[in-house]
């Protein structure tokens, strides 16, 4: 990624900051710094993941070996980016990083922000100042065009340099990411450098945009949002609504067969397109990663990871 110079970059460690977030550079063995998200998704696995918020207790999470993202939700709960930043500092796990000599070992943060696709381009601050803090995704929640889902890219993107290859979806986000830099244990320009959207800036790309298909517009959208994103070699999550509840049940009338043709119809366009689709529970699995889904939110066990090759 290459970005327009602003100010001079230079980070302040803090003199009480654990050892192993201060250390920056640190590369696992391909040589490049990559988030464990988007390494599994590079190779086709299977993750998983649990519901969080600010209540849940960070540091048995980081312990958890049955999962390997979080999904913090600031849409149905406070939003309130100084308790993330504090929650998410005790998600690190010191074991982890000693063991790996990875400083971005570890569960990967996934925050759900409170702006809908249909606003999201007057409250492109949310996910900035949610990155900010060293989040590795984003959940845009009520995504209905491929003009949403641009602007939501747009959003978790630096500006890029007038010839840069890979200029384009034009990036919004403003520069000031030492507590980010800090948390992903790399200097200031090492973060910058590495904080692209999965897949347009390869090897850079260890941001993941979640973009939340539950409306029937979006539904019947979601083909032409995955090529899209497809053709601008984008890489991007499909979050399919819940199955049995929520705003897609809502919004589809109260009935659970229009929720479920809802679903294979966002299914069917992520693997039309090679783009990875998001499910809220692990019922049917094996089916559901036959048709495309690589993502599991909730009821994960040691015998569900087996059966899905982790």
């Amino acid at each position: 990624m290459r970005i327009i110079p602003s100010r001079l970059a230079l980070v302040v460690i803090l003199a009480t900051a654990p050892p192993a977030l201060v250390v920056h550079g640190q590369q696992n063995p391909e040589g490049t710094p990559r988030a464990g998200l988007v390494r599994l998704l590079d190779e086709d696995k299977v993750a998983f993941g649990v519901t969080v918020d600010a209540r849940a207790d960070p540091v048995a999470l980081s312990a958890n070996d049955d999962i390997d993202f979080v999904f913090f939700d600031m849409e149905h709960g406070p939003y309130d980016v100084s308790a993330l930043r504090t929650w998410m500092q005790w998600l690190v796990n010191p074991v982890a990083i000693a063991a790996t000599g990875d400083a971005m070992a570890g569960k990967a943060v996934i925050v759900r922000i409170p702006a809908t696709g249909r606003e999201l381009d007057q409250n492109i601050w949310m996910v900035k100042q949610v990155l900010d803090v060293g989040a590795h995704g984003i959940i845009f929640p009520t995504v209905e065009t491929p003009e949403q889902a641009l602007m939501a890219i747009r959003a978790m993107r630096y500006p890029q340099r007038l010839r840069a290859p890979d200029r384009e979806p034009a990036g919004l986000r403003g520069t000031n990411p030492r507590l980010a830099a800090r948390y992903w244990g790399l200097s200031v320009p090492d973060y910058i450098e590495r904080a692209d959207v999965w897949r347009l800036d390869p090897p850079n790309g260890n941001l993941l945009p979640w973009l939340l298909i539950e409306s029937p517009l979006g539904v019947a959208n979601v083909r032409e949002i995955a090529r899209q994103l497809s053709e601008r070699n984008i890489g991007a999550v499909l979050f399919a609504g819940s199955e049995t509840g929520g705003d897609m049940l809502n919004t589809h009338g109260g009935s659970l067969e229009a929720v479920a043709q809802a679903i294979d119809t966002v299914l069917a366009a992520g693997k039309e397109f090679g783009l990875p689709v998001a499910m809220t529970s692990t019922t049917n699995m094996m089916e559901r990663i036959e048709q495309g889904a690589r993502l599991f939110t909730g009821g994960v066990t040691p015998a569900l990871r087996r059966e899905a090759g982790r």
